[in-house]
């Protein structure tokens, strides 16, 4: 049956499917919803309200295989659970971010049964949650010196100036380690604005001023830094709105 999105992450997901650029949002929705997991937590099996799992409290969740592997199935709705689950049973529903802290280590796949889904390596699970990579592809940072393309910088800074939906803005340097020969900015944007209307606007600003140029774009929340949020927030800001005061946003 087609893919109907039933909220905010699952649109999320389409978008990043559709559109590289869009991942960013999707990530950051991903760690911020509630998901859907099979199985139950000790001692609250006869559970039929809402309920904060113990400190040290374990969770009982139902593994899947593929491959003659195992991995943890999540799911972003009911509906995509259903898809899934041919019989029927119990299931948590459970933050995103908490649900990966204490599956880390797990492989993840969302919407096992689904048209859009998504498959977490453990490493990309904990550079999602760390803000920093692991093993074959593990994410080296350059913060503070490197070398930016200006164009860029300068075509961003007059983006940002002209939209008062934008406090500040970063830039790092990223590469990994089986790519190594292909460094790449991550600029890191402090916004309340329409996300999708916001990276239309760079991608056309990118495209007239470093035409090719590979940038990957991520939403940051000083309060609630997620995947390389944290990172971001090491480096000087390249653009700062006048009389912002960031301990308002």
């Amino acid at each position: 049956m087609p893919f109907i999105p039933e909220n905010e992450l699952e649109r999320a997901l389409v978008k990043a499917v559709q559109d590289r650029a869009a991942a960013p949002d999707f990530y950051r929705l991903l760690l911020d919803s509630d998901l859907l997991v099979l199985g139950s937590a000790e001692g609250q099996d006869d559970a039929t309200e809402k309920f904060a799992l113990a400190p040290g409290g374990k969770l009982n969740l139902v593994i899947g295989t593929k491959n003659g592997g195992q991995f943890l199935p999540v799911f972003s709705s009911l509906v995509r659970m259903q898809d899934y689950v041919k019989q029927g049973g119990k299931y948590l529903s459970v933050n995103g971010r908490a649900l990966l802290d204490v599956t880390r280590g797990a492989p993840i796949t969302l919407n096992p049964a689904s048209e859009y889904g998504k498959e977490l390596s453990p490493a990309e699970v904990q550079q999602l949650l760390d803000g920093q990579g692991a093993g074959r592809n593990e994410a080296r940072v350059v913060v503070g010196e490197a070398d930016f393309p200006v164009a860029l910088i300068e075509a961003l800074t007059a983006t940002f100036a002209a939209r008062p939906d934008i406090q500040a803005a970063w830039m790092i340097q990223v590469t990994f380690a089986d790519r190594a020969q292909e460094p790449h900015p991550l600029v890191g944007i402090e916004t309340n604005a329409d996300w999708p209307s916001l990276m239309q606007a760079i991608v056309a600003a990118a495209e007239k001023s470093a035409p090719g140029l590979v940038f990957d774009v991520q939403r940051v929340d000083r309060k609630n830094p997620a995947g390389m949020a944290g990172t971001l927030l090491q480096a000087a800001p390249f653009y700062q709105r006048r009389n912002t005061d960031p301990t308002l946003n």
